[in-house]
C-alpha cells in the first residue's frame, strides 16, 4: 500500500488517485476541492470525484505493480489467494460460442480502467515484435456477483458494452463503443461560472423581459425605430387578458398531449455521468404536422385566428409569467432529488445562479421529460403558429403578390422549424441536453423569447409594406442566399450526426479525423473548413430573413445580430468544455482548423 500524505492538497496539483471502486492508483490532476470530495482528471481524460483519503502525493506513492499491462487487467475487487487464479476446470471450460469469437482455444482478452490507452500502445508494439502474449482469463462469475465494468444498470436502461473485431469495424459493419468505466454518482460543486456569474445572471433575468416589451412598443403599427421612450403602456388591462392567458395555457396542454402520444420511435440519449442513458420518444414532426392541420381547421371553420395579432402583448406577458413560475418550481424540485441528478454547471450553491442556469439536469415526471419537451415543441411550433396568424392578418388587407415577402419569410421559417423537428434526435447530442441544467435560461428562451422575438420580422411585415425597385430580382437573390445557408447548415449537421453515431461509417471514410483518448474528432468535410460550419449556415439564413423586410428599420435586423453574438458565445463555451475534455488533441484540432465560424475572419 502507498503511504498517504497528510498535507492539504491544492487545485492543479498532480497526484496519484485511487480509481473509484478499485484498489488501483493512477496519475491525476486536481480540478477542485470541496470538503472531503476532490474532483480530479485522470491521465486518460476521465473526470471523477474521489475522497481525500484516496489521494496521495505523486512523489510519495509507490506502485504495487510495475507492469501497466498487468495493472490494467487486474480486477477491481480484491480476491482472496484462493480465488486469484481460476481453477483448471474453469480454465478449460470454454463455450463454443466464445471460441468462435476469438482464435480457437484462446481465452478472451480484456482491458479496463484508465490504463486502456497505455495497454493499446503495448498491443501495437507486440504486433510489430511478436512475443508470447499474456492473457487474462475471465472466470465465470457466481450469480451473486456481477461486473460493474461490463454492465450498467439504472432505472432508465440496462446496457451491455461489446467490442467488435477489426475487420468488422473497418468495413463499417460494427462500431467499437467507448470503454465502460466505473461511474461516480456524485456531482461536484460548480466552480466555473458562465454568463457573468451571479451578477450576470441577475442582470439577464431583469433585462431580457424588459427587452421583449421594448421591441413590442418601439416597433409598432405606426413606426418601428430606435428610441429612448418607446411609450410603454401603463394600463393593466393591456397586459392581462383572461382569454389570452387561457389561449397560452391551452397551447401548452395541447402540445403536452401530442408529446405523450405513443407514436414515433424511441431513442436513447447520450450517456450520463452515472453511466445510464435516458429514453426519448421522437414524435416532434408529427406534433408539428398536427398543429398546422389544427390551425388550418380553425381557419376553415372561420375561427378568428388573428386574435393572436390582436392579443400579442398579453400572450407575451403570459409566456413571461409562466417562465418565471416554471423555473421556480423546477429549482424547488431540484432540492429534493439525488445529487447524481444535478447539472454539472448548476451546482454552485448560489441560489440565483443555479435557478438561472438550471439546477437539475434532466427533470422528468414519469416518462415526461420537461427539458426535451420545451426545447422544440411549444416555443418553436408556437413561432410558426404566430407567423401563420400574422400571414392571415396580412392577407385580409392585401393580395398574395402584395405580401410576397411575407409569404417567402413564413415559408423559410416553416422550413427551418420542420427541419429541426424532422431531425429531432440530433438535439440529444447538443449542449442544452447533455450538460446544461433546466432553469430560467432555457425555460425563458424556449417558451417566451423564441416565439415572441423571432416573429418580429413577420409582425413588421403585417404593419409595414416593402416597396423597392427590381423587387422580384431582389427577392430571388435573398432566396438563393437563404437556400445556400440552409444547405451548409443541414449538410454539416448531417456529417456531424453520422460521425457521432458511427465514426467508422463508410460514407465518412475519406474525411480526416484526430484520435483522442476517448473518441475521434472530425476534421474533414465542412468541419475542416471552420470549427462550426452549422453556425455559419444558421447566420446566413438569419440575415436572409431580415432582408425580406428591406431597409426601413434596424429593428428587423436584431435577430441575425443577436444570433451571431449568441453563437459566438456558445462557440466559446463549447471550446472551453472541449479543451477540458480532449486536452492536447483539441489543441491539435484548433491548429488544423483555426477559423471558428467565419472563414478567413473569425
Amino acid at each position: 500500500m502507498s503511504r498517504r500524505s497528510k498535507k492539504q492538497f491544492s487545485v492543479g496539483e498532480e497526484v496519484r488517485a485511487k480509481w473509484p471502486g478499485s484498489s488501483l492508483w493512477f496519475k491525476a490532476t486536481i480540478k477542485s476541492i470541496e470538503d472531503d470530495d476532490v474532483f480530479v482528471t485522470f491521465e486518460d481524460g476521465t473526470e471523477d470525484v474521489v475522497r481525500k483519503n484516496d489521494i496521495s502525493r505523486d512523489g510519495s506513492f509507490r506502485s504495487r505493480s510495475k507492469s501497466p499491462a498487468r495493472r490494467a487487467g487486474r480486477r477491481s475487487r480484491s480476491r482472496s489467494p484462493a480465488r486469484r487464479k481460476p481453477s483448471p476446470a474453469r480454465q478449460k471450460k470454454t463455450s463454443p460460442a466464445r471460441q468462435q469469437k476469438g482464435s480457437p482455444g484462446r481465452p478472451k482478452k480484456v482491458s479496463q480502467g484508465p490504463a486502456r490507452q497505455q495497454k493499446e500502445k503495448e498491443d501495437k508494439k507486440s504486433e510489430n515484435n511478436p512475443a508470447p502474449a499474456q492473457t487474462t482469463v475471465i472466470p465465470d462469475e457466481t450469480p451473486r456477483r456481477s461486473s460493474r465494468r461490463t454492465v450498467v444498470s439504472s432505472t432508465a436502461t440496462t446496457e451491455t458494452r461489446t467490442y467488435g473485431t477489426r475487420s468488422a469495424v473497418k468495413a463499417g459493419k460494427q462500431t467499437i463503443d467507448a470503454p465502460l468505466e466505473s461511474f461516480s454518482t456524485r456531482v461536484a460543486k460548480t466552480t466555473h461560472y458562465e454568463f457573468g456569474g451571479p451578477i450576470g445572471a441577475t442582470l439577464t433575468v431583469f433585462f431580457l423581459p424588459l427587452a421583449m416589451y421594448y421591441f413590442y412598443f418601439a416597433c409598432g403599427k405606426n413606426k418601428c425605430e430606435l428610441t429612448l421612450k418607446p411609450g410603454f403602456s401603463r394600463k393593466f388591462a393591456d397586459y392581462y387578458d383572461p382569454e389570452a392567458y387561457l389561449m397560452f395555457c391551452g397551447w401548452m396542454v395541447f402540445q403536452a398531449a401530442l408529446y405523450m402520444l405513443p407514436i414515433g420511435k424511441s431513442c436513447l440519449g447520450q450517456q450520463l455521468k452515472n453511466g445510464s442513458r435516458l429514453s426519448y420518444r421522437l414524435n416532434g414532426f408529427l406534433a408539428f404536422f398536427l398543429s398546422i392541420c389544427a390551425f388550418a381547421g380553425l381557419v376553415y371553420k372561420g375561427y378568428p385566428v388573428t386574435k393572436v395579432y390582436d392579443k400579442f402583448l398579453p400572450l407575451m406577458t403570459a409566456s413571461i409569467i409562466f417562465s418565471f413560475v416554471m423555473s421556480s418550481l423546477l429549482y424547488i424540485r431540484a432540492k429534493f432529488v439525488a445529487n447524481s441528478q444535478l447539472a454539472p454547471g448548476g451546482n454552485s450553491h448560489c441560489t440565483i445562479y443555479d435557478w438561472f442556469i438550471g439546477h437539475e439536469l434532466n427533470p422528468r415526471i414519469g416518462n415526461f421529460d420537461l427539458k426535451f419537451f420545451c426545447e422544440l415543441r411549444p416555443g418553436l411550433i408556437g413561432w410558426i403558429m404566430i407567423d401563420l396568424a400574422f400571414l392571415v392578418k396580412a392577407l385580409e388587407s392585401g393580395t398574395p403578390m402584395d405580401n410576397l415577402p411575407m409569404i417567402l419569410l413564413v415559408c423559410f421559417h416553416t422550413l427551418y422549424v420542420a427541419d429541426a423537428l424532422w431531425c429531432e434526435d440530433a438535439i440529444l447530442t447538443t449542449m442544452d441536453i447533455t450538460s446544461d441544467g433546466f432553469g430560467f435560461m432555457l425555460v425563458f428562451g424556449d417558451l417566451a423569447w423564441v416565439p415572441f422575438v423571432y416573429s418580429l420580422q413577420a409582425r413588421f411585415l403585417v404593419d409595414h409594406s416593402v416597396t423597392m425597385a427590381y423587387r422580384n430580382y431582389y427577392l430571388a437573390a435573398i432566396v438563393c442566399l437563404g437556400l445556400f445557408g440552409y444547405y451548409i447548415f443541414r449538410s454539416s449537421n448531417c456529417q456531424k450526426n453520422m460521425f457521432r453515431k458511427n465514426p467508422n461509417n463508410p460514407a465518412l471514410k475519406d474525411l480526416a479525423t484526430i484520435q483522442t483518448p476517448n473518441k475521434k474528432l472530425l476534421v474533414g468535410g465542412w468541419w475542416g473548413m471552420v470549427q462550426h460550419p452549422n453556425y455559419l449556415g444558421d447566420i446566413m439564413m438569419a440575415f436572409s430573413w431580415s432582408l425580406f423586410c428591406g431597409c426601413k428599420s434596424i429593428f428587423v435586423y436584431f435577430y441575425p445580430f443577436y444570433l451571431t453574438v449568441l453563437l459566438v458565445h456558445r462557440q466559446r463555451r463549447d471550446d472551453y468544455h472541449c479543451r477540458q475534455k480532449y486536452g492536447p488533441a483539441w489543441d491539435k484540432y484548433t491548429q488544423l482548423v483555426p477559423y471558428r465560424i467565419f472563414p478567413k475572419l473569425y
